[in-house]
């Protein structure tokens, strides 16, 4: 291997591990993202949705890179990029590093994987937060609005309405 090609791997796994820091605040901020979600400050969602938004920034602009390095590693092996295009991963670059930087990049990819995982069930669990939170709010809705105006009691046809949503205000003074 050449010491263009060296170099250039020893960047991409400083990428991979800042790539790495990244997607652990991101993590961390998902986590974060659900205690929200299960409390009711909308100005904590508002900053938990900021922190999220800047490490999202961050991921971009560091796969960015990582994209950059890959490309010059494979102009600097000489490796048919065509062939690759379809496979420019971690382990296919493995194939052409040194020993150590080949165990640098399988921690780098087996860490990457796992946030990876980590973060895909935070972001499904968060959904169903939300998604639960969305659906007893509009149902509380129609509760409300058909407390504020009734439908009709009879259909067309003559026949008593049933409504699936029943219930009362009760204002007691004591």
């Amino acid at each position: 291997m050449n010491t263009e090609a060296h170099f250039l791997y020893d960047s991409l796994i400083s990428v991979l591990r800042e790539e790495i820091e990244v997607y652990r605040k991101l993590r961390d901020s998902l986590l974060n993202e659900g205690e929200v979600l299960s409390g009711s400050s909308v100005d904590e969602l508002y900053e938990s949705n900021s922190r999220k938004e800047t490490c999202i920034l961050k991921v971009r602009m560091v796969e960015d890179v990582r994209t950059k390095l890959v490309e010059r590693i494979i102009n600097a092996l000489n490796l048919d990029g065509n062939a690759l295009n379809t496979n420019r991963t971690l382990s296919t670059l493995m194939l052409h590093g040194d020993d150590s930087q080949k165990n640098d990049l399988e921690e780098c990819r087996s860490a990457l994987s796992s946030l990876l995982t980590d973060i895909n069930e935070l972001n499904n669990r968060n959904k169903m937060l939300l998604d639960s939170s969305l659906f007893y709010v509009r149902k509380s809705i129609d509760f409300l609005g058909q407390i504020i105006s009734p439908a009709a009691t009879y259909l067309n046809t003559g026949r008593l309405k049933t409504n699936n949503l029943n219930g009362k205000i009760v204002s007691r003074e004591g």
